[in-house]
This record gives structure tokens, C-alpha cells and sequence, in this order.
């Protein structure tokens, strides 16, 4: 073998080695591009869901916040409607004077202990009515008073509130949550 074909023998070997390095490289460029391409998609799906993450505490956040508002503003409104009603409902009451009241009267009187009764505050147009049932009793008169009375005993030790007035007020807790959903009922 001559030293032409010893040079061209030796080129062609490493021809084939370059080729077969610059494959291999090429290989290795193709896998280290694949795992890099892998592992930015797998950042990149963490920063997704990092970011899905957060919107979706976010959206719990202002959704929490939004529904404590919505219940501040119904409790408001609530409060104000019931401050509505019984505002109404105290107006009201002068209508219970209207038919029966002097049987109605008599009945508040039938409830009460058997103690001598020495002060009776009453409505001015009672007067005369409370003079009858309690004969013994110094009558006052107290405009505040819609219907129905408060009497004393002999020394204050016991009073006893039987008026329009009270009685709304025991009951008013019990009547209230009715009288709001039938309001609310109305606007639906």
C-alpha cells in the first residue's frame, strides 16, 4: 500500500469516525434538546398550576369576601326592615281600641295576681274603665300607654306591665322572623 492510499485509507477512517462523531453529537444535542424541551414543559406546568393555584385562592378570596358583604348587607337590611315593622306594628297598636277594646281590658285585668293595687297608669280615654275595675287604686293617666295599664303595689314591690305595648315587646322575637319572611315573600 502506498502512502496515497495510506493517507486516502486514513481519511476515509476518519471521515467515517467525524461523521460517526458528529452523528453521536448530533444524538446527543437531539436527547439534551428532548430533555431540556421536558423539563421547561414540566416548569412550565408547574408555573401553571402555581398560577391555577393562586387565581383559584385568589377567586376563594374575593368570593369570601363578596359573601361576608352580601351578609352585612342582608343583616342590615334585615335590621331595618325589622326596625320598619315594629315601628309599624306600634303604630298599629291604636287599632286594637277599635272594636272590643273595653272587653279586652277587663280580660288584661282577670290576669293579674290578686294583690291590692294602689297606682294604675292607663291610657287618658281608660280612666274611667280602670276606675271601675280598680276602685282602690290611685288612677294616673300616661299618654304613652295605647291600651292595657301597669299597676303597683303598695310600695312598688310588684309591678306588673300589661299593656299593647309590652306584649309586643315579649312577643316580638316570636313574631318578627314570620312577619320578615312574608315581607321577603312579597318580593320575590
Amino acid at each position: 500500500m502506498g502512502c496515497r492510499e495510506l493517507i486516502e485509507s486514513l481519511r476515509q477512517a476518519g471521515d467515517g469516525r467525524a461523521r460517526a462523531a458528529r452523528a453521536e453529537a448530533e444524538q446527543e444535542a437531539e436527547r439534551i434538546k428532548a430533555d431540556a424541551a421536558g423539563r421547561i414543559a414540566r416548569v412550565r406546568e408547574a408555573n401553571e398550576r402555581k398560577r391555577a393555584d393562586g387565581a383559584a385562592r385568589h377567586e376563594a378570596t374575593v368570593l369570601a369576601e363578596a359573601n361576608a358583604e352580601a351578609r352585612r348587607i342582608r343583616i342590615r337590611a334585615d335590621r331595618l326592615l325589622a326596625e320598619r315593622l315594629q315601628a309599624a306594628a306600634r303604630s298599629g297598636l291604636s287599632s286594637l281600641r277599635n272594636v272590643g277594646y273595653e272587653g279586652v281590658f277587663r280580660g288584661f285585668a282577670r290576669e293579674m295576681p290578686r294583690v291590692p293595687w294602689k297606682k294604675v297608669q292607663v291610657n287618658p280615654a281608660d280612666e274611667p274603665l280602670a276606675r271601675e275595675i280598680f276602685p282602690d287604686a290611685e288612677i294616673v293617666t300616661d299618654s304613652s300607654i295605647t291600651g292595657g295599664f301597669v299597676a303597683l303595689s303598695e310600695g312598688d314591690q310588684v309591678r306588673v306591665v300589661n299593656t299593647f305595648e309590652k306584649r309586643l315587646e315579649r312577643l316580638w322575637d316570636e313574631i318578627l322572623p314570620d312577619m320578615i319572611n312574608e315581607v321577603r315573600e312579597m318580593f320575590r
